[in-house]
């Protein structure tokens, strides 16, 4: 219990995590404000916890495309589970089908990180925004890179699934702040 008590603490006081809250900030990679919460079952000795994040919102297609480095269409190839910054995230990775922006190619193999882990970890720490990919499926993908990681600069606007054949993409994550994709428009 203690140990979870220390894990809450130290998760409630991250504010080393910057990120502007507008779309013409230099940093939108990480969350700007981290709550969290957390519980336990003392029967299997597993802990859930959450993280409540603010990520910055993006007023129109433009500007995210603007803020991101890659605009990739990918298939997602695995998840696990690491830390950044003392903090719990998941590396995903994917292959790249189609690259709009950045260098990235046809079959290049990339990962970016995402805040939480999924909620089929051992100890899962449930983010607010967590974007749960699956293998049989592509998607649009928005990525900033920060340092040597990239990340989704805001996850409820920066993953679309893709669908041959659709002309508007469909948001991952059922959110009022998500934009309009059209396929045309990555082009």
């Amino acid at each position: 219990m203690k140990k979870l008590v220390v894990f809450a603490a130290a998760l409630a006081l991250l504010t080393g995590c910057t990120a502007d809250s507008s779309s013409t900030g230099s940093s939108a990679a990480q969350p700007a404000q981290t709550t969290a919460a957390a519980s336990g079952s003392s029967q299997t000795g597993n802990t859930e916890s959450s993280i409540h994040a603010d990520y910055p919102v993006y007023d129109s297609l433009q500007a995210l495309q603007e803020k991101s480095d890659l605009i990739l269409r990918c298939k997602f190839q695995k998840r696990e589970e690491t830390s950044f910054e003392n903090s719990p995230y998941t590396r995903m990775t994917i292959q790249v089908q189609e690259a709009y922006k950045g260098d990235a190619k046809q079959g290049d193999t990339l990962t970016f990180l995402q805040l939480g882990t999924n909620e089929a970890a051992q100890n899962p720490v449930v983010c607010n925004d967590y974007v749960s990919m699956q293998s049989d499926q592509e998607y649009v993908l928005f990525l900033t890179k920060s340092g040597e990681e990239y990340f989704m600069p805001s996850p409820a606007q920066s993953c679309y699934l893709w669908a041959e054949g659709d002309k508007t993409l469909s948001p991952v994550l059922d959110s009022s702040v998500a934009l309009s994709v059209k396929a045309e428009d990555l082009k």
